[in-house]
């Protein structure tokens, strides 16, 4: 008995000092990842706790590197940040973004750069919610949306340590002023500024999705995005911006998915600006970096083009609204 005894209590006293090693380790690396200033996660902390900006831009990579947040301040006269992230997000990511900014405020135009044919079903793109885990105990709206990476999510989130796992080795870098490449924004905006593709790079297939599977975690996010925007009176664009294609080159035709999206953009009167083949950019590979994503130059004269977009659009509203103030 008194064996057992011993027993019980030194598996105890492990357990406890696994869970105290696991709130201290935690709260370190809490600390030392929320005092870094750089990179998607300083950008994404800046967004959910600090931006009050007239306008935002939502979206994976493309979202990055083709708004120019200053060209859409100076058109619009409205002030812009650019809240996308690498790493190839899905639509998810911005749902749970504007769900938590619009607790803070509302912004006048939200834009969210989509690719309708990418509402389908890919294990990665629940991997990638990685980047909202330091967040769970803070804002209580996006926690179904992380929850959505497994039904073990809420048990692994008791440990402190668990919500950095994918960030360790960058915080370990900072701790030890082991500097990555830094890079400029400009409000949001990642400018690609050296990279041109090439010829070879123009026979890759641009970013043909596979996978038939419709997503309806993705379909409810595109849902839930326009539901918050009518509640809080945002107007809302979504935008599928260029990829290199040459002059000839047949349009690829939408999926089962992006039918269903259109379907849906249409029946909430969301504009939806397709540019994806736009006739302007047909064989200007100096626009581009990759197939794509544009560089800095296309960036600028897209960023326009969608300020142009804009303009047009709010003129149109703001002649209609005119019109229907006239007493016949």
């Amino acid at each position: 008995m008194n064996q057992n005894t011993s027993r019980v209590l030194k598996i105890a006293a492990f357990l406890i000092c696994l869970v105290l090693a696991d709130q201290i380790v935690g709260s370190v690396l809490r600390k030392l990842y929320f005092h870094e200033k750089t990179g998607a996660h300083y950008a994404l902390n800046n967004v959910l706790r600090y931006c009050k900006s007239d306008v935002l831009v939502f979206g994976s990579s493309r979202a990055v590197h083709h708004y120019d947040s200053r060209i859409i301040e100076k058109r619009l006269q409205m002030s812009c940040y650019n809240t996308g992230i690498d790493g190839g997000h899905s639509i998810i990511l911005p749902y749970a973004q504007i769900q938590v900014i619009t607790k803070r405020y509302s912004p006048k135009i939200i834009i969210v750069e989509l690719d309708p044919n990418q509402l389908v079903h890919y294990l990665r793109d629940y991997d990638r919610l990685s980047i909202l885990l330091p967040y769970y105990s803070e804002f209580p709206e996006i926690r179904p949306v992380i929850e959505l990476r497994s039904p073990f999510e809420r048990v692994k989130l008791l440990s402190a340590i668990y919500p950095f796992n994918s960030s360790i080795i960058n915080i370990c870098r900072m701790f030890l002023n082991i500097h990555t490449e830094n890079i400029q924004d400009y409000d949001g905006y990642v400018p690609i500024k050296d990279g041109v593709m090439t010829a070879e790079m123009a026979k890759a297939e641009p970013g043909f999705v596979t996978n038939s599977i419709i997503d309806t975690n993705m379909v409810d996010a595109l849902k839930g995005i326009i539901r918050i925007c009518k509640e809080k009176n945002i107007t809302l664009y979504v935008v599928n911006s260029p990829i290199y294609h040459g002059i000839n080159d047949a349009k690829r035709s939408l999926t089962p998915a992006g039918k269903l999206a259109i379907d849906i953009l249409k029946e909430n009167n969301v504009k939806y600006f397709d540019f994806t083949y736009d006739t302007a950019f047909a064989g200007h590979m100096e626009w581009f970096g990759d197939v794509n994503h544009l560089n800095d130059n296309g960036a600028k004269i897209f960023t326009n083009l969608v300020a142009d977009k804009i303009i047009t659009d709010n003129l149109r509203v703001f002649l209609k609204e005119s019109r229907s103030d006239i007493i016949p």
